[in-house]
């Protein structure tokens, strides 16, 4: 296979590490955080709002006007077109003066199971307005400045489509937190789907540096992009290159002809989708069990795993075809990489990164 399917800047040390819990079976947490934002704007939120309360208030008059004969006022007389409009919104108000009544059961049933249900739905538009362009908003500025003081260390997801749901559940079953993971998406069935998994969702366009800069990306461990046009990733490298220098990115794109462009821009770890189903396609044809073995190798869940980790203390001084429950395919030092099949096996030395892979069985080597 090739080996430059997925192509990596050398870049020094990432500062933060991400915080990996132990590596018991992944259960769906029951907490979840959502935050939204009105589909169209509250003018247009609004006006939609006030012609449905004017169509149920028109209905209701409608409905008295030709029952006005059952209708009285103080007076005693049959109510004409503006003394119905008026008792009409008096009664959908719940004001009520009692100046007009119904007189006879049919005006009262008509009152009871018609009018006043008009009014309550009309109250709960009211209510269900207040909250979503008032309330709602004042609650989600709250939740996402403690939310952004507390983001630290993080991974930040631009799109949740396939690629972006699958490395999500890689994060998860990793033994990565759901706290520090927050999914950016433009649709909010998307969102509902990734919020399930206790993780945090922000609706808005991930291209926009607005939103890049809620989600923190300065502070981030690194940034995932995942969305479905290859353009548009590039165009997200670089926003987010822009406001975070040294956050770590990976890319993934579906035409690796692009990635020379996102080199330039800024990418750290450049994933061809496309180019490496092609590989593993070609594989399958003449092999049988090479590609379940590279998927089981890839997946945390697999019974083997492909592990890049720092040197552990007990391996220092080993070569690094005798370390044990493991077997070294590269070392990383000093920026170099040496691997097995082109490089003499050497001493494992104090701050060299190795690529192992590891049974995930053996005990006592669960990933730094």
């Amino acid at each position: 296979m090739d080996p430059n399917v997925g192509t990596e800047r050398q870049r020094p040390a990432p500062r933060f590490r991400l915080s990996l819990r132990a590596r018991a079976a992944w259960q769906v947490p029951r907490t979840r955080t959502l935050f939204t934002r009105p589909s169209a704007s509250p003018q247009r939120v609004l006006l939609q709002r006030f012609y449905f309360v004017a169509g149920l208030c028109a209905l209701a008059f409608l409905v008295l006007y030709f029952d006005r004969d059952e209708l009285r006022d103080a007076e005693n007389r049959t109510l004409g077109m503006i003394d119905v409009a008026y008792f009409t919104m008096v009664t959908v108000a719940t004001v009520g003066y009692g100046d007009v009544v119904p007189v006879t059961a049919r005006a009262r049933m008509i009152v009871s199971f018609f009018i006043v249900p008009i009014r309550i739905v009309i109250w709960f538009v009211f209510l269900g307005t207040a909250y979503q362009l008032v309330i709602q908003r004042v609650i989600e500025e709250f939740r996402m400045g403690r939310l952004q003081k507390q983001l630290r260390d993080h991974v930040v997801v631009c799109g949740y489509g396939l690629t972006g749901s699958v490395a999500v559940r890689e994060l998860l079953e990793s033994g990565v937190d759901p706290g520090s993971i927050v999914v950016i998406d433009q649709q909010e069935a998307a969102l509902e789907a990734a919020t399930a998994l206790g993780v945090t969702g922000l609706l808005g366009d991930p291209s926009r540096e607005s939103v890049l800069q809620q989600a923190q990306v300065r502070a981030a461990k690194a940034v995932i992009i995942a969305v479905s046009d290859d353009p548009t990733a590039i165009l997200l490298t670089l926003s987010v290159r822009s406001i975070a220098p040294s956050t770590k990115v990976v890319v993934r794109i579906q035409e690796h002809v692009f990635q020379r462009q996102l080199r330039q821009a800024g990418a750290d770890v450049i994933v061809s989708s496309t180019k490496i189903g092609g590989l593993l396609l070609a594989d399958g044809v003449q092999s049988r069990y090479l590609v379940p073995f590279i998927n089981d190798l890839l997946s945390t869940r697999g019974r083997v795993s492909l592990v890049e980790r720092p040197a552990a203390q007990h391996e220092v001084g080993c070569a690094t075809n005798a370390v044990a429950s493991a077997i070294v395919i590269g070392l990383v030092r000093d920026g170099n990489v040496l691997s097995f099949y082109r490089d003499a096996h050497c001493t494992i030395n104090q701050g060299d990164t190795l690529i192992v892979i590891q049974s995930m069985r053996t005990t006592g080597t669960a990933r730094e």
